[in-house]
């Protein structure tokens, strides 16, 4: 698994645990449990399995801005309402380090049949798994494949509220940009829904039933093979909140990803 940056390492370690907190109260309500087992690329989906190929954005412009203010021993975050007023850090997106580490991605992908992806609407995660899946999406791999399908999901957002870089642009914005290659009609609001006005950062309560809401969508739908493109602590949520990991008593499944990480999860469903 990639390292962590050295800037988010008491982030993490204190996110982690309110994450746990969260999961175990969240989990008994919900309708399945659903099982996660770290697989190979190539794994076997039996039936009622799916196979998820989560991905989390390459290195972004706010990561850098991040880790040089953190040296610099400033005090709170480059990007927050007070710090970026002109939010010159809004729906950041990829620096060309994080651009190669999504195409970094392509010797692995290209391996892959995946049937669907699902984005984030924001910038960094989008320009990642769109890179990462080019041919995919392009319809340019061998045997005459269709392009692959790309759904933006609200869902598969970034713990919003509070940093400028996790406010995304307007549903317009983003389909003007992108509209040919992805399929924005579940994308609801025009506005970023999760921003509010910007004072604090979205509640960990709400964030894990969003995590949850992803992995339903995921199993209602028809598709068996999936890549979802994402954000650091959306996917966090989903492995310490929602999933239970299972065979991962080091817990490096459920370890924070580093940037341009990609790891394959087989899911299972069981009704409780």
């Amino acid at each position: 698994m990639a390292a962590i940056e050295n800037h988010e390492k008491k982030d993490v370690s204190d996110l982690m645990a309110s994450l746990n907190a969260v999961g175990e109260a969240l989990r008994p309500k919900l309708s399945h449990i659903v099982t996660a087992e770290l697989s190979a690329d190539d794994a076997a989906i039996e039936e009622g399995a799916k196979k998820v190929h989560f991905i989390r954005h390459g290195q972004g412009h706010h990561n850098v801005a991040q880790s040089e203010w953190r040296a610099a021993g400033k005090e709170g975050e480059p990007f927050w309402v007070s710090t970026d007023p002109e939010f010159d850090f809004l729906d950041a997106e990829l620096t060309p380090l994080g651009e190669q580490q999504a195409a970094d991605l392509r010797p692995r992908t290209a391996q892959l049949d995946p049937e669907v992806m699902i984005v984030s609407p924001m910038r960094r995660a989008t320009q990642t798994g769109l890179l990462a899946f080019e041919d995919h999406v392009a319809g340019t791999r061998p045997n005459d494949k269709p392009p692959m399908k790309v759904l933006a999901h609200e869902a598969a957002h970034e713990i919003a509220g509070k940093h400028t870089c996790d406010k995304r642009l307007t549903k317009t914005e983003l389909a003007a940009r992108w509209g040919a290659v992805i399929d924005y009609s579940l994308v609801e609001h025009e506005e970023d829904p999760f921003w509010g006005d910007g004072s604090v950062r979205e509640p960990h309560t709400d964030l894990a039933a969003r995590a949850a809401a992803l992995v339903a969508f995921i199993h209602g739908r028809a598709e068996r093979h999936f890549v979802v493109a994402a954000h650091s602590t959306i996917l966090a949520t989903l492995m310490n909140s929602v999933l239970v990991v299972a065979g991962d008593d080091s817990g490096s499944a459920r370890s924070w990803f580093g940037t341009g990480e990609m790891r394959t999860f087989l899911l299972r469903w069981k009704a409780q």
